[in-house]
This record gives structure tokens, sequence and C-alpha cells, in this order.
């Protein structure tokens, strides 16, 4: 073991975070300055948030900025340092190619050819580096609920299904708990139908290119409701530009070519395995949508 990967020390809730993005210690030994990745101290909800454009569908979303100070005591004036995901993402090789845009018009009116259609896609540089696109799994014909995240985790791109691993599981429970499962039939999905590498936070122009596939199967499976976990996903569908907080505990519709879906935001499960003191929000937030969709 060299000396860069003995001085990485990982709690039990970070070395199943790192997992659930696909990060193992010896990628993280390579990273500069592994050392400050990772601390104790708190970051306060919604602190460092920039939300960023989506300007072709008229949907905003933002990119989020974390900064995680070294185990034990810091050094005074530390600079600021980069996230897991930003020094990742720093080492992948920009695609500059021009791309067509994904026009909503173009895209096929049947679930089947639209998953071939997503699977072809190259509207983004995410497709070099995934292993298969992640379409969706489920229910396709008016289930009770779409359940939306943000992007595929690396179980996801490994087995093509969506909430696959610790997420997933976690999830499922959840759903269990606040009696939304084995009950009502569901449908689930991505903002995002390719990972992005290392599991770093997708860019405004993949949101861009990926939003149209998602409004598609909304029109095609058409649900009864939308439960949307994430703040990325939650701005792209709301249209709001507002952080996750302000967007949860609420009712919102999402109306789209005449049909109208009661929505309901809250916590994505991955952020909920490292960030537990939001769970009692996530359960409100799940038997608000129950009641949502029994009104």
């Amino acid at each position: 073991m060299t000396s860069s990967q003995s001085a990485i020390a990982l709690t039990a809730t970070q070395a199943a975070w790192l997992a659930e993005l696909g990060i193992d210690r010896k990628l993280l030994a390579t990273l500069a300055d592994t050392s400050a990745l990772f601390t104790s101290a708190r970051i306060a909800p919604g602190a460092g948030v920039t939300p960023v454009n989506v300007p072709s569908s008229g949907q905003e979303t933002s990119a989020s900025k974390r900064t995680d100070a070294a185990v034990g005591s810091p050094p005074m004036h530390r600079a600021p340092v980069q996230s897991v995901a930003q020094k990742l993402a720093a080492t992948q090789p920009v695609d500059a190619s021009p791309v067509q845009p994904v026009r909503r018009v173009d895209l096929p009116a049947d679930l089947a050819l639209l998953a071939q259609t997503v699977a072809g896609c190259q509207a983004c540089g995410l497709h070099a580096g995934r292993h298969q696109t992640v379409f969706g799994d489920g229910q396709t014909s008016a289930p009770h609920w779409m359940i939306i995240g943000e992007a595929p985790g690396d179980h996801d791109d490994h087995l093509g299904l969506p909430f696959q691993g610790k997420a997933g599981e976690l999830l499922s429970t959840m759903l269990a708990a606040a009696g939304i499962l084995p009950q009502a039939s569901v449908f689930y999905t991505n903002l995002l139908k390719c990972r992005p590498k290392g599991g770093r936070t997708p860019r405004a122009d993949e949101i861009q290119a990926c939003l149209p596939y998602l409004q598609q199967q909304i029109a095609l499976v058409r649900p009864s409701g939308l439960l949307v976990l994430g703040w990325q996903a939650a701005q792209a569908l709301v249209g709001q530009r507002a952080s996750l907080d302000q967007l949860r505990g609420q009712v919102h519709r999402y109306t789209d070519r005449g049909v109208d879906i009661p929505m309901v935001v809250t916590h994505h499960p991955a952020s909920l395995l490292l960030r537990g003191q939001y769970k009692a929000a996530a359960w409100q937030d799940l038997h608000l949508a129950r009641a949502a969709l029994a009104a």
C-alpha cells in the first residue's frame, strides 16, 4: 500500500457513497490532494449551488459545488478544495465535435422505438464513456408513478437498469415504508440516460440533450404522478431556478401538450446515503406524494 493510499481515512458512509459512484480507494489515490477530500464538518443545505440555464426547452437546472475539508484539524487559510467529481471531470477529455441537438418533434411516438433511439444517441459526449444507456424499467402503460432520478449510477450503467445498488435498495425500502410499494405500479427512469464519468455532476449541455427524451417518455408512459428525486431533475422539470429545499414540500403540476400531472420533489436516495439527516424530510415528501395522488 502506498503512503497516499494509507493516508485516506473513510467512514462507513463515505465508503458506501464512493462505492455507489464506482470510485475505489486506488482511484482516489491518483487524485491530487487526496487528504483534503473528506471532513466531518457539515455543509449547510443549498450552500454553494449555482443554477445554470437550459435554454432550448425553457427549463433550468444547476450545478452544485461541494467543498470538503481534510480529516482532522485543517490548516489556517486553506484554499478551496475541488470535490471528487470535479477532479475526475477535469481528467476526462472534452469531446469538442459538433453534435446534432435532439428535437422532440423528431422522436418516435412509440416507447420501444424511443428506447432504440436513446440507445444510439450521440447528442453529447457522455456516449463515449457509457457501457450502455439506461432507458427505464417498470410499468410502461399508465402506471401510478413515474419515479425520475438524475443520472445512472455505476451499477445502472453496467446493468442497463435504473436505481440499482445501495441507492436503489434505499429507495425501495422508503417506498415500501411509505405504503407506495407494492400497491402502486411504478416506472423508473432518470433525467440523463448515460452515466457521467466518475459519477460527476451532469453539465447543462448534457441535460439539454437528454431532456427531450424524458419529456417524450412522460408523454408515452402517461403516469398518474411524478416523483422527482434530486435538485437537478427537479429544476429541469419544475422549470424554476430554486434550491431543492425551496422546491420540495409542495405539489407542483407538470403540464405538457394538454397533460396535467401532479409532481412532488424530494431528496435523491444517493444523497440520503451521505446525509441521513434529510431522511425525515424525504419521508414527509413521500406521504405528500401519496396524498396528491389520492386527491
